[in-house]
């Protein structure tokens, strides 16, 4: 990478962060969904990773729970709710936070949780509360970890065994990119 890659809490924790936004676009490629969610918590090391070679077991420490991608379809409004629930910890560092792909959105952290996400885009476009949206995300957040219940409520399209592992996902875009930043 030509460009220091930010694993640090404050980065992935609390703000678009280029490498969670990597994983997110690595995820969301891997099981062709329209968008890509995951949560900050799940991206470790709190380091920063200075420009140079990506090893193995960098991302394999980005990575370390062994998380799979799965892929679940969901309406525009529960996708709306999981980005709120996302950023309702924004104050404590939490590790619900969003690394998002496809998705562009704005939030206020000073509103009460809840009512903090004022604009979200798909694509380019205004979110669809009623349109039906697939998601790559990982097993634990499709499950219900970290809050994201409506991501447990939706249709699983590919289950956990069925999903690749987001550390062999995220090694192998690296070695057909060659080079990210």
């Amino acid at each position: 990478t030509p460009a220091p890659l930010d694993a640090r809490n404050s980065a992935v924790r609390q703000q678009e962060a280029p490498l969670g936004n990597f994983i997110a676009d690595v995820m969301r490629h891997a099981v062709a969904a329209d968008v890509a969610i995951t949560n900050g918590g799940g991206i470790r090391t709190n380091a920063l990773f200075p420009p140079g070679p990506i090893r193995r077991r960098d991302v394999f420490a980005w990575l370390p729970f062994g998380n799979v991608i799965v892929k679940v379809a969901v309406r525009g409004v529960d996708l709306r709710l999981a980005l709120e629930n996302g950023v309702s910890q924004w104050q404590q560092v939490g590790g619900r936070f969003p690394q998002v792909s496809n998705i562009a959105f704005t939030f206020n952290p000073t509103r009460p949780a809840g009512s903090r996400v004022l604009d979200v885009k798909v694509g380019g476009l205004p979110l669809d509360d009623g349109a039906l949206y697939t998601v790559a995300t990982n097993d634990f957040m499709q499950r219900g970890g970290d809050g994201y219940s409506m991501l447990a409520a939706g249709q699983v399209l590919i289950n956990p065994a069925g999903g690749p592992l987001m550390a062999t996902a995220v090694i192998e875009a690296v070695q057909r990119a060659r080079t990210i930043s």
